[in-house]
């Protein structure tokens, strides 16, 4: 079974509650959804919003991404992973999700938000794609500096840096790692660049390409994320953006752990792209 597949690969590196999970209905629904999560994070940041999914009649996969979720929080497997990886882990989430939903939708935040694209752009069988806070670039750097940055990280030694060096530590949760991955960051923007470059020229097969983008991300380029989405559309395809004026300063805007989240207002919202209503 690829569900067990999937799930196999959750060794003992991997901590208790942290691996693959989905939540399912005996039969064939009208919609499956695979969901991905954040870079240093791990399937637990969907726990909510995969059973609001699944109450609403839709089947979930929520697939670990190699090198996240390990009991050692150090982000030390991040450093030894490929993007690859992550992708092809996607790829199979979504080919579970395929057997289980007459449409297939994709739903990621951060790396997870540029790998859903991406999927939009590789994929046939999806219905929708929605990119939450995608991580295009880094804060206002612009493309070029991006891409070197991606590719010196990736090939230099790695490093941990905090991810809230000054702070209290509040907003990471219990299976997210404090720190991340220079070399790790480094695959994250090999996909975005990948992603940026193809929207060009490349109309995405998914009918629906959507962004979803807090105002006030201290953490990504929100432009780029707008300038893929109108590349898409220059091209044809509906690529509709949303973003939130609102929101605290904060990246992970889907986590319920967050003490700064408002997820009773991104839910709906996200819920709207994925059944394919128009959101506002």
């Amino acid at each position: 079974m690829r569900f067990e597949a999937l799930c196999a690969r959750d060794d003992a590196a991997v901590a208790p509650g942290s691996g693959s999970r989905w939540v399912v209905h005996g039969a064939r629904v009208p919609l499956a959804i695979v969901l991905l999560h954040g870079f240093t994070s791990a399937p637990p940041q969907y726990d909510r919003f995969a059973g609001q999914l699944y109450e609403r009649g839709h089947s979930v996969v929520v697939p670990r991404l190699p090198g996240h979720g390990d009991a050692d929080r150090s982000a030390a497997a991040l450093g030894r992973v490929r993007a690859e990886a992550w992708l092809a882990t996607a790829d199979d989430a979504l080919d579970i999700a395929c057997g289980l939903g007459e449409r297939v939708a994709i739903l990621g935040i951060s790396l997870g938000g540029v790998m859903a694209a991406w999927s939009a752009l590789r994929r046939t069988d999806l219905s929708c794609a929605v990119a939450v806070a995608p991580m295009f670039g880094l804060l206002k750097f612009p493309p070029l500096v991006d891409r070197i940055a991606g590719a010196a990280l990736a090939a230099l030694p790695d490093a941990r840096i905090a991810w809230d060096p000054f702070g209290d530590g509040r907003q990471i949760p219990p299976y997210g790692y404090p720190r991340y991955s220079t070399r790790g960051l480094g695959q994250c923007l090999r996909i975005a660049d990948a992603v940026y470059e193809r929207a060009r020229s490349e109309r995405p097969p998914a009918a629906i390409v959507a962004m979803l983008l807090n105002a006030r991300d201290p953490a990504v380029d929100n432009a780029l994320a707008l300038e893929v989405a109108r590349r898409f559309v220059a091209l044809g395809a509906v690529a509709p953006t949303l973003t939130l004026d609102d929101l605290s300063p904060i990246h992970d805007i889907v986590d319920p752990l967050n003490p700064y989240q408002r997820v009773g207002e991104v839910y709906p919202k996200l819920i709207d792209f994925l059944e394919e209503r128009k959101a506002s």
